[in-house]
């Protein structure tokens, strides 16, 4: 696995002009027609250039001093541990793995949601005050297979990730297991050693109770599947008992999530006790947590529902989850399983590769009723309950946590946005473009048509050709993609012009993107710049700086322009192909009109997470609307890409004569038509088939009718029926759903 680490080459420098000029160009979306604005940035862009040499041989020199690269302490430190709001949604990311159809016994809401129910797409959360069988034996496959992982990293078996470039530094995945976030004020620290990753325990949290439980025997063996699965239910039983006996101890996991300078006050008070300081070794010197809730989703195998379990906890926000590790796993009453991670040692691709291995594995092997699983014989249980003395200070911390998180749950609005019409294999055949650059576009469409305003985008670029490298930001709002929204929303220009405009917009964007991957990017450099200036000393060669000097590095680091670029209020990152990810999430970065958006680009389909603040909170923050226009701007570009090569006949020379079968189906309380299908000529506009609607409805153009196309979305009045039939038709057929009421975007 490390065999390639001493041939990884250190993350570059970029040269100062450079970085200045990619700067001053990435700025121009944002500036738009403010002459005075551009003057302004552009002078204190230059009068930094001319002095800013001194702070970028400080950051050569320091360079030369760190073992992996001038980046990675900073980072670290900046980026994250310093960082003093809660993880639960603000930090730590969150996954959600796919449901196995073979689940058994599973509970659901007495009263269920249904297709027809306001609420059903979002889904919900209930809390069945139990546990289950399946999802015991499901939790005991996950935690396996996950050692298994843990293993080929043990051994450097597994093998070495790889791009057309070359190896890729393979550091992160060593930063899994046995890493624990430590709250200290002003700034964390992070526990990994010896004790830690050689461990043969990790946690078991139910009920906000924690539990170690040894996955190895004495002799360092894997327990089987069977001594696992009588452990887990050891720990419930346990747990259950001391509930009914009113012994739960106070939930300190809720700590975790909220402030981390509270967190840290709580957590120097609770060190003063030995038996605490024996229960937070414990905790750090655990592989990984999983937790075990007695929540679950409804209607069953809700995405949306599922995920919002998985982030915050559904029922109980910020409960039975230790933020603070790197990995733990969350297992519902009905075996659905997600996964949040601690985003500061590894991002999040690399627990999503683990997590992908390990749920295929999982797939792998059935689970059924009443199949008995290997088991040591004779084997006892040895349930290792790790305990908390509170006293009333530590306790309103608590109660403060709990009230903050769920401020924090409240204020967010995350969901599965799962687009079924076309992947990768239409857009790189027919729109002849990269997937990535085409859902860049869209979210900035998207964004434009939401706001009124082009967005600030920070889009993940992987650095990890480099030692230890970890991301740069791409800044995806480019002059041309700038170009493509207008050009887009412009409703004199053709489709060639809008497809020419996609596909200049999509070149740029992957110049950028292998820009940004090769170590070239902006922002980590001006970043770099900035801590020279103001934390490295002069070098002994350096000229006393001068007032002039201070004033024109200070000027350019405090300029509105650069906190403008660098406010994302998109905030993005696009993870592999993947079958068992349903759902990939992390909450966005701008406090107002923001957006955190992971994105998983297959063959078919494209599924986006998203998550945002609610209206009154994120001043303006439409997570519903952005979906909706999300999806309708996606069907826009496909349009667009199929019409590109059509003239401006109304339709392709030889189709006039031609006819498309089109099926008309009633939604909601619309009137079911007494003949649904007709033949209509493929050179009609789509407005001539409302028109032709509301006459066999007997509907005048006063009365409200809403028209879709396959559900999905509502044509241009001028859109030619021929393509909408080509792009859209199945079966041979276009199929036209009408309702009295809004149904779809």
């Amino acid at each position: 696995m490390l065999s390639e680490q001493g041939k990884l080459p250190r993350l570059p420098i970029p040269t100062l002009s450079q970085t200045i000029e990619r700067y001053l160009e990435s700025i121009l979306p944002l500036v738009g027609n403010d002459k005075d604005a551009l003057a302004a940035t552009t002078r204190k862009a230059h009068e930094f250039l001319k002095v800013g040499e001194r702070l970028q041989q400080r950051l050569k020199s320091y360079d030369a001093t760190q073992e992996n690269s001038w980046l990675e302490k900073w980072w670290l430190e900046l980026a994250y541990l310093s960082w003093r709001e809660g993880l639960c949604i603000n930090s730590n990311y969150w996954l959600a793995v796919a449901d196995d159809p073979r689940a058994y016994e599973l509970a659901a809401a007495s009263i269920q949601l249904l297709p027809s129910d306001e609420g059903f797409n979002m889904g919900r959360v209930w809390d069945s005050g139990e546990y289950g069988e399946f999802q015991v034996r499901r939790a005991v496959r996950f935690i396996q297979r996950t050692l298994d992982f843990k293993e080929l990293v043990d051994t450097d078996r597994l093998p070495v990730d790889r791009t057309r470039a070359g190896p890729l530094c393979m550091s992160q995945y060593k930063c899994i297991f046995g890493m624990t976030r430590i709250p200290r004020m002003g700034c964390d620290e992070l526990r990994q050693d010896e004790a830690t990753t050689q461990s043969h325990t990790i946690l078991v949290i139910v009920q906000d109770q924690i539990y170690a439980v040894e996955v190895y025997d004495s002799a360092g063996r894997r327990k089987p599947n069977g001594d696992l699965e009588t452990e887990l239910h050891a720990v419930i039983a346990d747990v259950v008992m001391r509930a009914g006996q009113g012994e739960l101890d106070a939930p300190v996991t809720v700590l975790t999530a909220g402030h981390r300078d509270r967190w840290a006050s709580a957590y120097a008070k609770l060190e003063q006790q030995p038996r605490n300081r024996t229960t937070l070794n414990k905790i750090q010197e655990s592989l990984f947590a999983v937790s075990l809730d007695t929540t679950f989703s409804d209607p069953l195998g809700s995405i949306n529902a599922h995920q919002e379990n998985t982030k915050s906890h559904g029922t109980q926000i910020g409960h039975n989850r230790w933020y603070d590790k790197c990995a733990n796993y969350v297992v519902d009453r009905n075996g659905a399983v997600g996964y949040i991670g601690e985003h500061s040692p590894c991002d999040a691709l690399i627990p999503a590769i683990m997590i992908e291995y390990v749920s295929k594995a999982v797939a792998q092997e059935p689970i059924e009723r009443g199949v008995l699983v290997p088991q040591t014989p004779g084997y006892k249980t040895q349930v290792r309950r790790l305990r908390f003395t509170v006293d009333d200070e530590v306790q309103d911390m608590i109660r403060e946590a709990k009230a903050e998180v769920e401020r924090t749950s409240r204020a967010s609005c995350s969901r599965q946005i799962r687009f079924e019409t076309y992947g990768s294999d239409w857009i790189k055949k027919t729109a002849g473009i990269g997937p990535d650059a085409l859902a860049q576009v869209a979210l900035q469409l998207t964004y434009y048509r939401v706001h009124g305003a082009l967005a600030p985008v920070y889009e993940t670029a992987s650095t990890r050709q480099f030692l230890h490298g970890r991301t740069e930001t791409v800044r995806s709002l480019t002059p041309q993609v700038a170009q493509c929204v207008y050009t887009m929303c412009d409703a004199t220009t053709t489709p060639r012009d809008r497809y020419t405009a996609l596909v200049r917009a999509a070149t740029k964007h992957q110049e950028m993107l292998r820009t940004a991957s090769a170590g070239q990017g902006v922002d980590r450099h001006i970043f770099g710049l900035r801590m020279a200036y103001n934390r490295l000393d002069p070098l002994p060669s350096e000229s006393a700086m001068t007032d002039h000097e201070k004033r024109a590095i200070e000027e350019f680091f405090e300029d509105p322009i650069l906190a403008r670029s660098t406010t994302f209020q998109l905030s993005t990152s696009g993870l592999f192909p993947s079958r068992y990810l349903t759902h990939t999430g992390f909450g966005c970065v701008a406090p107002e009109r923001a957006y955190g958006i992971n994105y998983i680009i297959e063959s078919n389909r494209i599924k986006f997470g998203v998550e945002g603040k609610t209206a009154d909170v994120g001043n303006g923050t439409d997570v519903e609307l952005f979906e909706t226009t999300l999806r309708q701007t996606l069907i826009e570009l496909k349009l667009v890409c199929e019409q590109a090569g059509t003239p401006a006949d109304p339709a392709p020379a030889g189709t006039q004569a031609k006819k498309v079968v089109v099926r008309f189906r009633s939604t909601g309380n619309a009137p079911i038509l007494k003949k649904s299908v007709y033949k209509i000529s493929s050179a009609q506009r789509f407005q001539a088939l409302i028109v032709f609607l509301r006459k066999e409805l007997g509907y005048k153009a006063s009365e409200p009718l809403f028209v879709y196309v396959n559900s999905a979305f509502s044509p241009a009045p001028d859109e030619i029926v021929f393509n909408l039939a080509r792009c859209f038709g199945l079966d041979g057929q276009l199929t036209i759903n009408y309702a009295t009421t809004p149904a779809w975007g």
